[in-house]
């Protein structure tokens, strides 16, 4: 059975991510968690409450701030593999606190068990991805969102008419990019880190991308030895509709539509009952499918 390491990003709703641990747990699973500092601390004490009760395979990791769209997101994400490191895994899986499973927690080890992949990411080129203005500009998280940052960006978008754009650092060759959630090795994950010690330009370039978790990871991963070894797939079912920023939320009669779907996890569901009930029904049922 492999050593699995859920790193879980969330900021909100406590019974959503009990839903979440609560399925997923089972021996050989450890859970790390990253609340958005921006969480009211009321909150925060409330999610630490019931996911902690009963179980002894949670850590909670330092809190900090998190931005759309900035690096933030990125670093909590390396952080929570650091501390993963200290403990070992086989594979880690990021995922948010919308996220769930749409398969059995046997299924999703057994798949992880029989695999040769050193990691599961979804990797497209950058322009296949449509991201050149992401970082070919200069963008600064603290101003997302202001005024200040859009003023920044129209004037960013004449320099670039006239040859004055970001170059990336080296050892880069290009940008690839993808969903921001993946399934990495321990392999794969040390590589990454280990990338980032060699080159801290890396971190510093990524720090002035928009969106940089939708690049970072399969970026550096495509510049190691390890690139061939991965799979150009997350694992992912989501559904997106045109010309939105973030994946669609099922609808409560649409969950067990999902059994069907060769993906482990899906994204993103609603924190209400009547989500819960039909995702307890999609499991209850793969039991009873299972048994005979």
């Amino acid at each position: 059975m492999p050593r699995i390491a859920y790193f879980i990003l969330a900021h909100a709703h406590p019974e959503q991510l009990t839903r979440l641990v609560t399925q997923l747990n089972c021996p050989s699973v450890h859970f790390y968690i990253h609340i958005d500092a921006n969480t009211p601390d009321a909150v925060f004490t409330a999610i630490q409450a019931q996911v902690q009760t009963s179980r002894n395979n949670i850590t909670f990791i330092e809190r900090q701030p998190c931005r759309w769209g900035g690096f933030s997101l990125v670093d909590a994400s390396l952080r929570l593999i650091q501390r993963a490191m200290q403990d070992g895994f086989d594979f880690g899986v990021l995922l948010s606190g919308q996220d769930y499973p749409i398969h059995s927690n046997e299924y999703i080890n057994n798949f992880l068990s029989s695999t040769d992949s050193l990691g599961f990411i979804d990797i497209k080129s950058a322009s296949d991805f449509d991201v050149a203005y992401r970082y070919r500009a200069w963008h600064f998280e603290v101003l997302n969102g202001k005024t200040s940052g859009k003023i920044l960006q129209k004037i960013q978008r004449f320099t670039r008419l006239i040859g004055l754009q970001r170059q990336l650092p080296a050892p880069l060759q290009q940008i690839h990019a993808g969903s921001q959630w993946w399934i990495l090795s321990q392999t794969a994950c040390q590589a990454v880190l280990d990338l980032c010690e060699q080159e801290p330009q890396l971190i510093d370039f990524f720090k002035h991308t928009l969106v940089p978790d939708e690049m970072f990871f399969q970026t550096l991963l495509m510049h190691t030895a390890l690139a061939p070894q991965l799979t150009n797939n997350a694992m992912r079912y989501l559904e997106w509709e045109e010309g939105a920023w973030s994946p669609r939320t099922f609808k409560p009669e649409e969950i067990s539509q999902l059994a069907e779907k060769p993906d482990l996890f899906a994204r993103k569901f609603a924190p209400d009952l009547a989500s819960s009930q039909a995702l307890a029904l999609l499991h209850s049922e793969q039991k009873t499918k299972n048994k005979l």
